[in-house]
């Protein structure tokens, strides 16, 4: 029986290919310098499931697999034994006696016995559980095993602390990080499985993020329904099941911040504690950023993407009330900050922030569900031909497409119809010389994560040099000679600036591919509020109608085009928020989500006890999220009158920490 087990787990074991081989490679040398796998990744990711796979090649391969798990072993003498139980050392030679010592030593002398026979693997499971015995494992049984011995450890969270002080420890470890699978990974899985539909492993793969538990679990629910045509095990039991899994290492008192963390795309100390409308403290954010499903990012933090659905579904089910409060929050939060960017150097990263949580159900589930790895390049004469060979390409393949988008929140699914012809509109009007020489950074191209050029870019910058452009050419000249002389007056700012710019296409090879049509759709997202004013000319076509709609843009009522064909009616789309019109912007988007009168007859009371300018400058100098050295370094004060400056701040305003001086200095910036 255990065969036909094992036979069945190498058939759905997928995706891990550079994992086997790195076990492998390892196993079958005589001595190997990282002799010490450390094998990681969040709750449901595989790691068990691997091991068994290492445990089937060592034995393929004639070597001994002990496999230990961790939950069970709560002393070094436990440890000891289990390891003597596995190799079947014969239980009334063991001395009934509790020194370590003796144990350790016929312990290590039963591995060395072992090893002369043959490669011994020794793999340590769920090792998180491991606790204190941790040091004497490395300290006093680690360093004395056989150097032809092989050790894995398993568990959530990477070795970490004094496994890394050492250099001979860090050259001793080689890491092994699991991840979720790949979509290519998911599909060969349900083929597998018997599920060969494009569109069911499509929609799988959306609601599972290739998470190898959630998969299994969806799979196996597919098939029952199918094979039974029941509901058995509805998408919200499979939601439920997975949030008790990763939630098991969660303290109750934590539960409150993992919950508000899974409402929240990204996440901070200072985000976290003005969601709450209470300060988070540095200890409380440690241990929430230690846990297993926490990543650390360049933005941020964040929860496993499938943690973070599973989460905050769960919670909105559950508490919808509480869901919506700390989501306003949320847009609320975005809503003052770029208010506070008026005249300044907007930040790209806040603005793309603020349409995931004002964004509609469209915008969330096209722009804001995917993980992709793409990148962008100007068009160039070392890549001039791959441009050619897109477009020709293009027109060659193109066919009718079916987009298919899922609501994150509810889990209902809209799809829209791409017509052949429509999505070939946007190139219609595309010369790559005349752009190239109007402006060689127009054109950009985008690429894969394995170099393939899989959709191109046309944005025009409006300025001096490329307003004449724009009124003689298609798509642009209906608009531009629409304006008044005071009007374009306005946007022939010098070359090498901009007033804004000219969308004229956003092209992707193949519209149905979700990873890639967000790439697009935040591209545009992230110029609509650093660039004052955006004019677009997409196709005339529902889907893309829908989009600019969403996003707020406003259609030209008294100006249309042909430039698509006499048959194809268009209009242009503008979003204008130069000066004080981003106010104007912003207050119309966030009137949508009901928050902004609520909000500002709750802050309009804030009047604050007056700080002196030294004071002023040192908390402008914590909101940015500098530390008190580098607040001294920069002011070219000590550090002691840093934390002076502080308890003065605190006691004026009648505050406790830096979360809440964070929160009451946005209020004062606001009222």
């Amino acid at each position: 029986m255990s065969n036909v087990i094992d036979l069945m787990e190498q058939h759905y074991l997928v995706g891990r290919d550079k994992e086997v081989e790195c076990f492998l490679e390892r196993l079958l040398a005589d001595f190997a310098n990282e002799r010490i796998l450390n094998v990681y990744g969040t709750g449901g990711i595989g790691k068990s499931y691997l091991l068994n796979e290492f445990r089937r090649l060592s034995i393929q391969f004639g070597a001994t697999f002990l496999l230990l798990d961790s939950r069970t072993l709560i002393s070094p003498l436990e440890f000891c034994l289990q390891l003597l139980r596995t190799l079947h050392y014969p239980a009334k030679e063991i001395p009934m006696t509790e020194d370590i010592n003796l144990i350790t030593k016929i312990c290590l002398d039963t591995i060395q016995e072992a090893t002369g026979k043959g490669k011994i693997v020794l793999a340590l499971d769920t090792f998180e559980e491991f606790g204190q015995s941790e040091q004497w494992l490395r300290e006093e049984f680690l360093t004395q095993l056989p150097p032809q011995l092989l050790v894995v450890i398993s568990g959530r969270l990477p070795l970490q602390g004094k496994w890394l002080y050492s250099s001979v420890w860090r050259k001793l470890i080689y890491r092994i990080p699991l991840s979720d699978l790949d979509y290519e990974s998911v599909k060969q899985y349900m083929i597998r499985s018997g599920i060969d539909s494009e569109e069911t492993v499509q929609r799988i793969w959306t609601q599972t993020k290739g998470h190898p538990l959630t998969l299994a679990l969806f799979a196996s629910t597919t098939l029952v329904r199918t094979l039974q045509k029941t509901g058995t095990m509805a998408t919200d039991e499979v939601f439920k099941h997975i949030v008790n899994v990763w939630l098991t290492e969660v303290p109750d008192d934590y539960r409150e911040l993992v919950e508000t963390a899974a409402v929240l795309r990204y996440f901070n100390q200072e985000l976290l504690s003005y969601v709450l409308e209470k300060p988070i403290t540095v200890k409380q954010f440690q241990k929430l950023a230690s846990l297993s499903f926490v990543q650390r990012v360049d933005r941020g933090w964040l929860l496993h993407d499938l943690l973070r659905d599973a989460v905050s579904h769960e919670l909105r089910l559950r508490e919808p009330e509480r869901f919506d409060q700390l989501w306003k929050r949320c847009v609320l939060y975005y809503f003052k900050k770029i208010k506070q960017t008026v005249g300044k150097k907007s930040v790209v990263w806040d603005n793309a922030e603020w349409f995931y949580y004002i964004g509609d159900q469209l915008i969330q589930s096209a722009f804001y569900q995917h993980s992709s790895s793409y990148s962008t390049e100007p068009l160039t004469l070392a890549n001039w031909q791959e441009a050619e060979q897109y477009i020709a390409n293009r027109y060659l393949h193109t066919k009718d497409v079916r987009i298919n988008l899922q609501d994150p929140n509810t889990q209902e699914s809209v799809e829209f119809v791409y017509k052949a012809e429509v999505s070939l509109y946007g190139l219609m009007h595309i010369h790559l010389k005349e752009l190239y020489e109007l402006d060689a950074s127009i054109v950009k191209l985008t690429r894969d994560f394995q170099g393939v050029v899989c959709g191109l870019s046309v944005i025009i910058p409006i300025n001096e040099h490329t307003l004449e452009y724009l009124k003689s050419k298609p798509l642009s000249s209906a608009y531009f000679n629409s304006l008044s002389a005071a009007e374009l007056s306005a946007l022939q700012v010098p070359r090498y600036s901009r007033a804004g710019y000219f969308f004229k296409t956003l092209d992707v090879y193949d519209s149905s591919d979700l990873p890639m049509l967000q790439w697009t759709g935040l591209t545009f997202i992230s110029h609509i509020l650093s660039s004052c004013f955006i004019v677009a000319a997409p196709p005339p076509d529902p889907f893309c109608h829908a989009i600019f709609h969403s996003l707020g843009c406003e259609i030209t009522k008294d100006v249309i085009h042909y430039d698509y064909g006499d048959q194809a009616p268009a209009p242009l789309f503008v979003i204008d928020t130069r000066g004080n019109k981003l106010h104007n912007y912003l207050n119309r988007m966030a009137a949508s989500y009901g928050i902004v009168g609520e909000n500002e007859e709750k802050d309009k009371d804030v009047t604050p006890v007056l700080l002196t300018g030294k004071e002023t400058k040192v908390v402008q100098l914590i909101v940015e999220g500098h530390s008190n050295m580098e607040i001294a370094q920069q002011l070219y004060i000590s550090e002691s009158t840093v934390k002076k400056h502080l308890s003065n701040i605190f006691r004026k305003w009648d505050i406790k920490n830096r979360a809440q001086l964070i929160n009451y200095y946005m209020k004062i910036r606001n009222s």
